[in-house]
Formats: structure tokens, C-alpha cells, sequence
């Protein structure tokens, strides 16, 4: 793993490669109060057919907040987003995104089909706030000032022990990618991400659905997405058969039993298989073994 920071337009952006630049190419997006590090198990386990590239996104980890909330819009986002790829790598490239991160590689393929080989949406991007008729957008922004501000701990060992509670395992690629989440003050520690960043994401989510642009997708989509909480499960399955008739090009679909939305935390393994293999078959490398297994 090599730490990096790139300047793109006065702006500091912070994060991690792995893997051989000659190798195909992974842009890792993660979500919302995450970090670069998020895939850092992914990572660790592709690294060796594949160069992964994971940024700290406007907000998140060292990477400073974008100063107007209209910045993170599907365009304006997108077109950042163009521009510090471009300083990362200059031929085409996969977009593997989680929750946040998949709805912005959707946004992405669709003004820069060109540039994209193909999606990984980790239980993200088929489902936007607005599919909630419970709650309007006053109510979500409510919830994201209500989670950021009560994301307020002790001390770290507080958090990651809040953090083992919602995954189920740990590690200590885990434990470092927690504590990238976080920053220290006089009473301990809470999120990096804060509360302006956080509503703004959500008011883009909730205003630009990624499902509203499924039919000008035309490049190979794969989403692994969650089963968990069971009482959701109706919901998703009928965003995903949404998400398949709408979208032209290849799209597969696999459900993870007993995940939810942080599924590559909580099933690595099973998550870097069912990817491993789906990137084997766009690339056709016979050196990947593939225990690929749709549901």
C-alpha cells in the first residue's frame, strides 16, 4: 500500500494505491463518513491483477470539504471527479464504489461512458433517499445532522468498539481505516466528516437519484448488495429487478446473505470472490481463480 496526495486546482486530495500500474485499473469510491481506507481489504486481496486507487473524497479523511454545497451535485462532482483521475491514471479504467461512492460511479458513467470499463456497486446506487415515501428531505437531512452529531465518542477505543458492534468482525485493516474516520477533540473524538458535508451529500442523493439515469448506462454493471435488515428486503428486491429492466447493458446482480450495507466489511471474502471473478470475466485473465456464485 502506498500513501499518496495529488493537487489538483489548490486542492489537496489525499489517498492509497496498490498493485502494479501496469495492471488493469480500480477506482475505489467509498461512502458517506468513510474514507480511502475502506477498501483496504479488497484492496490487499486484488492487488495482485489489478492497480487500485482509493481517494479521500471532498469531506472525508485529509481531503478538505468542497465550500459550496451545490459542489456536490452530480455534474459539478463528476467533473472534479474527471479531473483528479486524470492525475492518476490516463487510460480506462472500473469504478468500484460502496453505498455514496456507487451512486457518484453511476453519475460518473453516465457523462464519461468513455472512460469506464465497467461498474461494482457495493450496496449502493440502486436505492436513493427519495425511494422513501415515509420520509421527505427535511426528514433525511435531520437524520444525517442527528448521525453526525451523535457520532461523538470518548475516545477511539469507544468508536471501534461501536464500529465491531455494526460489522460483526475486526481486523486491523479495520482498525486503521476507523481511525481515519475520525479526529480528536477536547472531548474525545467524532467524525471528520461534518455536518454541512454531510446534509449537502444527502440534499444531492435525495435531488439526483443514480435510478433516474440506469437507461444511459452502457457500460457492465455488477451490484452486490446486502439482505439485511430481513424487513427491508421487499424494498431492495424491487429496486434491483427496477435497476435490471432499466439499465441496456450487462448487469448483473448478486445478494449477499447475512450482509448488510457494509457487506465487504462484514463477508470479505465472499465479497472479493463474487468481484474477483466478475472482474476475471471482463478481462478474461485466466490467472484469476474465480468461486464466483450468483443468488
Amino acid at each position: 500500500m502506498k500513501e499518496f496526495e495529488i493537487n489538483v486546482e489548490g486542492q489537496s486530495i489525499h489517498g492509497y494505491k496498490w498493485g502494479n500500474p501496469e495492471n488493469p485499473p480500480i477506482i475505489c469510491l467509498h461512502g458517506l463518513t468513510n474514507n480511502a481506507l475502506g477498501f483496504i481489504e479488497l484492496a490487499e486481496e486484488l492487488k495482485d491483477q489489478f492497480h487500485l486507487i482509493s481517494f479521500d473524497l471532498p469531506g472525508h479523511g485529509k481531503t478538505d470539504a468542497f465550500m459550496e454545497d451545490d459542489a456536490y451535485l452530480s455534474t459539478p462532482f463528476t467533473e472534479w471527479l474527471k479531473a483528479v483521475i486524470e492525475k492518476v491514471s490516463n487510460r480506462p479504467f472500473y469504478l468500484l464504489g460502496h453505498s455514496w461512492g456507487a451512486a457518484i460511479a453511476i453519475h460518473y458513467a453516465r457523462l464519461y461512458q468513455e472512460d469506464v470499463k465497467g461498474l461494482v456497486m457495493l450496496d449502493g446506487g440502486y436505492l436513493s433517499p427519495s425511494d422513501e415515501p415515509s420520509a421527505d428531505l427535511d426528514e433525511h437531512l435531520q437524520r444525517m445532522s442527528d448521525w453526525i452529531n451523535g457520532s461523538h465518542f470518548r475516545s477511539i477505543e469507544e468508536y471501534e468498539d461501536n464500529k465491531k458492534a455494526e460489522v460483526g468482525r475486526w481486523s486491523e485493516a479495520l482498525q486503521k481505516m476507523v481511525h481515519a474516520d475520525m479526529t480528536s477533540d477536547t472531548d474525545g473524538v467524532r467524525m471528520r466528516t461534518s455536518e454541512q458535508t454531510a446534509r449537502a451529500i444527502m440534499k444531492a442523493l435525495y435531488n439526483e437519484p443514480s435510478s433516474k439515469v440506469f437507461d444511459t448506462i452502457s457500460v457492465p454493471v455488477y451490484l452486490l448488495r446486502g439482505t439485511l435488515p430481513e424487513e427491508g428486503e421487499a424494498v431492495r428486491v424491487d429496486a434491483v429487478d427496477s435497476m435490471r429492466r432499466a439499465i441496456k447493458s450487462e448487469c448483473r446482480i448478486t445478494a449477499i446473505k447475512d450482509a448488510g450495507h457494509v457487506l465487504h466489511w462484514q463477508k470479505p471474502e465472499e465479497v472479493v470472490n463474487e468481484i474477483r471473478g466478475w472482474f476475471a470475466a471482463q478481462e478474461d485473465l485466466s490467472s484469476i481463480e474465480s468461486s464466483s456464485r450468483s443468488h
